[in-house]
């Protein structure tokens, strides 16, 4: 049935990821199998967002005023379906190619970009099938765990699905992270500074 074995599969993903990430697919199915398995947890989201009182700083900000916090919960809802329907799908293309970058400059990876992309996308399962509990203030700090337990499916599905070494794998994920933060603050001090400057 669909979405259901989608489902299954995800769990089958979080609960056994050395198996379980085995399989190859094209870009367009993995994609696919993306869009199906956010299905769920994308309405629970939509339910939970809107049902979930607001948070003490948005009330600060929104008065006693039902008007602007209901414009609140609104905004989150979008903010909230459009980053599970556009912003994840675009990073996951992103940290994908500059994995498949990184592990081909470093003779790591054999496969082409489909099978990173794959590994990529079966490392977000966790984060994305309990996405549905960011609505809730403290629960949601349960998605800092889940972005550990997606980084480590996706170094066990890079390595299943490049024919390599979890340790390879690993160094092919953290190099570009590593860079990326370097880089954003530098880039964050260097305008900062330019504000200070312009400043005086």
């Amino acid at each position: 049935m669909i979405i259901v074995d989608e489902l299954k599969e995800g769990l089958n993903i979080m609960l056994h990821p050395k198996s379980a990430t085995q399989k190859e697919r094209k870009i367009s199915e993995a994609l696919a199998f993306y869009y199906k398995i956010i299905i769920i947890p994308l309405i629970l989201y939509i339910i939970l967002a809107l049902v979930v009182p607001p948070t003490y700083a948005t009330k600060l900000l929104t008065g006693p005023s039902s008007a602007f916090t209901g414009f609140f919960s609104g905004v989150s809802v979008i903010g909230g379906v459009l980053a599970l329907l556009v912003t994840i799908p675009i990073s996951l293309f992103v940290f994908a190619f500059l994995y498949q970058i990184f592990g081909k400059l470093f003779k790591v990876f054999s496969n082409p970009y489909s099978n990173t992309f794959t590994a990529t996308v079966y490392g977000i399962v966790p984060y994305i099938l309990f996405y549905w509990l960011s609505p809730v203030p403290l629960v949601s700090l349960l998605l800092i765990i889940f972005n550990f337990w997606s980084l480590a499916i996706t170094i066990l599905a890079l390595a299943n699905q490049q024919k390599t070494s979890i340790l390879k794998a690993f160094a092919v994920i953290i190099i570009p992270t590593v860079i990326i933060v370097v880089v954003t603050l530098i880039s964050l001090g260097l305008f900062s500074s330019s504000l200070v400057s312009n400043s005086i």
